[in-house]
């Protein structure tokens, strides 16, 4: 055991290897009751020392984790961060680097296994991991009961980071915040989120966080407030202090009921369609430009080969006529091109729909993303990752969507699924994501990543090992892009 001083009070930790864990720690007063749907509040102390070696209830959801939860308990006290360190010198000034987990806004949390941070701690950072709200509990949005309850929290956990990460050998002034999917999308809002500003240096987007979709219209308040709407008939109650005294499964009901991800008869169901999600709010969120975000915190940003398999599994029947139904939805009067496109480069649906959907989801907002970005004077550095593991090229699944979480953590399980070549690009990543937190420039034995340029742009790929190549527009992602609205 281990054991340090923050500012609620003693907690004492695990003592792994020659690192110490410590995991459950509040960073916000439980959101039940006359705080749910509120901004949290800061943590009670206590007397004594807390034990602050096992992981803290998850947020209430009902699915949606990717990974091992490592928890059997479910709460709406769940405001708790965990914490990796192999140093305890509060002089140490190591970089910080806070996981955003991912999951839809509806699951997950940082207890999950592949999130475990020891194995990144070695590389002389701190790493902290966390939960927030899900669901209607943390995006709800409706001009009665405010928005951005989740997004008020991930604010909330980096000021306890500010506060007390010296005590775990951190540096409170080079903090990276880093995120996959839905977590991705959390760094981004975190960009446009004015109170966030100043609470940390570094931004990593990994597989989301990106422009609006090419090919729908981009969400708006109102939609949020219609969702809100529909959410209220089904608890049947619109008065606030009704709302709030609702039992937290009926909460959890509702909130299930309208997330937004159940497929539509013809097509698959896409992350473009999710009902609960941060809003631009112009109060928590700001609706133009990014009020959170300095002018010298650099990005780095970029996606995997195969997204859209994790969403449309190997093994599922799928024929052209799915592919033909999100072409138009994708493509709109270009689907005829774009399915030109796809049947030149293959006879399977299967792969072909992989092709779009990865296109239109992630490619092209991507790389909107990164136009974007430059044109705003910002430093972004672009990856792609397209290694596929023995385990996944065995499974199909390829480079999916989640696929290059464990390369960063350094947690290759199960490890029958991995090789050395695995285990060896894991180690880069590491190296990368870590000098990234330390300098703002990720690097690899000795090699700075490039910075992306438009025009003669070079991104890192991250295959059977590190390379770098000129970044070209495809046919089909310029497709999509013809459809983007100015």
């Amino acid at each position: 055991m281990v054991q340090v001083q923050i500012e609620q009070g003693l907690i004492r930790g695990n003592r792994v290897g020659d690192g110490a864990e410590f995991l459950g720690i509040p960073y916000a007063a439980a959101p039940v009751g006359e705080l749910r749907w509120r901004e949290p509040h800061p943590p009670s102390g206590w007397e004594g020392a807390r034990d602050a070696t096992a992981f803290g209830a998850a947020a209430l959801q009902t699915g949606g984790a990717s990974f091992d939860l490592r928890v059997e308990e479910q709460s709406e006290d769940s405001l708790f961060v965990n914490v990796w360190t192999n140093s305890l010198d509060v002089d140490a000034r190591q970089p910080v680097m806070v996981w955003l987990h991912g999951g839809g806004n509806l699951g997950g949390a940082g207890s999950e296994d592949a999130f475990d941070g020891r194995v990144l701690a070695q590389r002389g950072v701190t790493v902290v991991t966390l939960n927030y709200r899900l669901g209607a509990f943390g995006f709800l949005a409706h001009p009665s009961v405010g928005a951005n309850f989740a997004v008020l929290d991930q604010v909330a956990a980096l000021r306890w980071v500010k506060t007390n990460i010296r005590a775990f050998g951190g540096d409170p002034n080079c903090v990276t915040i880093f995120g996959e999917s839905a977590g991705a999308w959390a760094v981004r809002t975190l960009l446009s989120t004015p109170t966030a500003r100043g609470l940390f240096h570094r931004a990593i987007i990994q597989s989301a966080g990106y422009e609006d979709y090419a090919f729908q219209p981009a969400p708006t308040v109102e939609r949020a407030y219609d969702a809100a709407e529909r959410f209220f008939d089904l608890l049947g109650a619109r008065d606030l202090d009704r709302l709030r005294a609702l039992p937290a499964s009926d909460v959890l009901q509702a909130s299930h009921a309208l997330n937004g991800t159940t497929p539509v008869a013809g097509r698959v169901h896409t992350p473009a369609n999710l009902t609960w999600s941060p809003v631009a709010d112009g109060v928590v969120v700001s609706q133009q430009g990014f009020a959170g975000w300095a002018d010298d915190v650099p990005v780095l940003l970029g996606r995997v080969a195969n997204e859209a398999r994790y969403f449309i599994r190997p093994g599922g029947r799928y024929d052209w006529a799915v592919v033909e139904n999100m072409a138009a939805a994708f493509a709109g009067d270009r689907r005829a091109e774009a399915m030109a496109v796809l049947h030149d480069s293959t006879d399977d649906p299967y792969a072909a729909l992989d092709v779009l959907f990865t296109t239109a989801v992630w490619t092209e907002p991507a790389l909107a993303t990164l136009n974007r970005f430059v044109q705003l004077g910002r430093t972004v550095f672009p990856y792609r990752f397209t290694r596929v593991s023995p385990g996944a090229k065995a499974s199909g699944d390829l480079a999916k969507h989640t696929a290059e979480i464990r390369y960063v953590f350094g947690n290759l399980e199960p490890a029958e699924a991995y090789d050395e070549v695995d285990a060896q690009l894991s180690r880069d990543m590491q190296e990368a994501w870590s000098t990234f937190a330390r300098t703002g420039a990720p690097e690899v034995r000795g090699r700075e990543w490039p910075r992306y340029r438009q025009g003669e742009a070079e991104v890192t790929v991250l295959g059977d090992q590190v390379g770098f190549e000129s970044l070209v527009v495809e046919p089909l992602t310029a497709i999509i892009a013809s459809q983007r609205r100015s």
